[in-house]
């Protein structure tokens, strides 16, 4: 996988998650408290939780190197 490949990989990634937190985030916090004001909110924040973690993921990673110091 070369540097663009990745970089996509991880670009959609990172927008399937924020979709997908923002949708799950904001739907239990209409069901448990019935105001949409506050699942509004609480989907913007859903946006900004698994990309975090991936992000986080992503920076401990370390590249292998291809070429060997003899």
């Amino acid at each position: 996988m070369d540097g663009n490949a990745f970089a996509t990989t991880v670009f959609v990634a990172f927008n399937v998650l924020s979709i997908t937190g923002a949708v799950v985030c904001a739907r239990r916090s209409y069901n448990r408290h019935r105001r949409p004001a506050r699942a509004f909110g609480a989907g913007i924040a859903g946006l900004f939780i698994a990309p975090l973690v991936l992000m986080i993921f992503v920076a401990l990673a370390r590249p292998q190197s291809t070429s060997r110091s003899i």
